[in-house]
């Protein structure tokens, strides 16, 4: 029997370990880690005949015509240099997954709003009638929707940098990148190095694929002369030959009106470029402006991504999680009018947040910094707001933001950081966010932030 190792399991490894079950092959599942999310996934696979081992990675990987790996697995762990030497192929969860794919691909990256955009991009195809699928770095594993697809069905999926590593055959229809920011340089040298690993998204196109950019930035726009794939452009500062854009503050998608910018569901700047690439992406399909102008006015955003969960007492409460980076932070206070009550920080990757300094100024009323960059960011933003306090403890840094607030304010938690520091991942420090808030605010009005 085919031998195939899995490096990671997570969500992502599990599906893909049950898709290779599915194709005859004998699996081992590897993972570093050892806690009750891998236990129980590790029973789940042993009961299917999958060969796991948890706490460490052995040999017995090698022992294998190919090595799937997770998306949080560094290609340059040990094993994997190991893998290398012996010439065992390394491929990713998504590339594994997508040799099963039957229809079309719209693979959407970039360093901010991902989740929205894919979210925002299935739901113009599934509104227009599509057999449509979400997948990828949004939640489900692509590895366990592949099998359902079918020639008539579209596939939308959000990739990060890592899950763009290890591609072979790859080969989106539409390849959507929103925009490059640094991001993640705990797990790339420089920023160029991320960069390059985005623009993976583009390796195996063809002149038949399609290429959406944005035209408002260089790094973006300058890969029209490097890639063979069709370009579609999107921008809200000027009119594109092919793609969409904003004329007299409404949306245009090749010259046919949508609708008034004015009327999307989903608030900010950011959000109107996110709004732009998804309407771009409908392009080679035959999906009309009224069903467009139809799914844009009803699509309110995604959970975690400034999510508007809570008003009380005049002050707004408002859960931004997905914020990672330093750029997700910079839109996030873009998009309020009202004085900003801020919980900002975690886990560290290398981020610089100086170039803030003056958007605090002018937006935040109180900024509150909490986990491993709690110190960090309040050096590198220094003055530009009248109150800043570090408190590490994420609960206390709930209580002391939501004890500053008074009717007309917002409290955003809009980190700029990843959660790795106190949380499993981004929606976990939301929910956890959200319920605390809740519990704060509705139960007994407690904000003493000594508490």
């Amino acid at each position: 029997m085919r031998r195939i190792s899995i490096i990671g399991l997570g969500r992502s490894g599990e599906a893909a370990a049950m898709l290779a079950v599915s194709d005859g092959f004998s699996v081992l599942v590897s993972d570093a880690g050892d806690n009750s999310g891998i236990r129980s996934r590790a029973e789940r696979l042993s009961q299917r005949g999958v060969l796991v081992e948890i706490g460490g990675h052995t040999e017995k990987i090698l022992d294998s015509e190919m090595i799937v790996i997770s998306p949080g697995v560094p290609l340059s762990i040990e094993i994997l240099k190991k893998a290398r030497r012996e010439k065992i192929p390394i491929i990713s969860e998504i590339e594994f997954a997508f040799r099963h794919e039957q229809g079309k691909v719209i693979a959407i990256t970039g360093s901010n709003g991902k989740s929205t955009t894919a979210t925002l991009t299935a739901k113009l195809f599934e509104d227009a009638g599509f057999i449509t699928f979400l997948a990828g770095n949004i939640g489900n594993p692509y590895s366990a929707i592949v099998t359902k697809t079918s020639p008539a069905s579209i596939t939308v999926l959000e990739l990060s940098s890592f899950q763009l590593e290890a591609m072979d055959s790859f080969h989106p229809y539409i390849a959507v990148l929103l925009n490059l920011s640094p991001d993640h340089l705990d797990r790339y040298d420089t920023a160029k190095n991320y960069y390059r690993a985005k623009f993976h998204i583009f390796d195996n196109q063809n002149n038949s694929d399609y290429a959406v950019l944005w035209a408002d930035q260089r790094e973006v726009f300058s890969l029209t002369m490097q890639i063979v794939s069709k370009p579609l452009l999107f921008s809200s500062t000027q009119i594109v030959q092919v793609g969409a854009y904003v004329l007299d503050e409404n949306i245009y998608r090749n010259g046919e009106e949508i609708l008034p910018a004015a009327e999307l569901a989903i608030p900010g700047p950011h959000n109107l470029n996110n709004a732009l690439s998804a309407v771009a992406a409908t392009i080679p399909f035959e999906i009309s402006p009224e069903s467009i102008a139809k799914t844009l006015r009803k699509f309110d955003g995604i959970e975690h991504r400034l999510e508007r969960f809570l008003e009380h007492d005049g002050i707004t409460y408002v859960n931004d999680s997905k914020a990672t980076n330093p750029d997700s932070l910079k839109y996030a206070l873009m998009s309020f009018d009202m004085p900003i009550v801020l919980i900002a920080g975690g886990y560290d990757k290398g981020a610089n947040f100086s170039e803030l300094k003056n958007l605090f100024a002018k937006k935040v009323k109180a900024a509150v910094f909490t986990g491993d960059t709690g110190e960090k960011m309040a050096m590198d933003i220094d003055g530009a707001v009248n109150f800043c306090t570090v408190i590490k403890d994420f609960e206390k840094s709930v209580r002391r933001a939501i004890s500053l607030a008074v009717q007309g304010d917002v409290v955003l938690l809009s980190p700029g950081c990843a959660s790795y520091d106190a949380f499993k991942n981004f929606e976990h420090r939301g929910t956890f966010f959200k319920q605390l808030v809740k519990k704060i605010v509705l139960e007994n009005g407690n904000t003493d932030d000594s508490a």
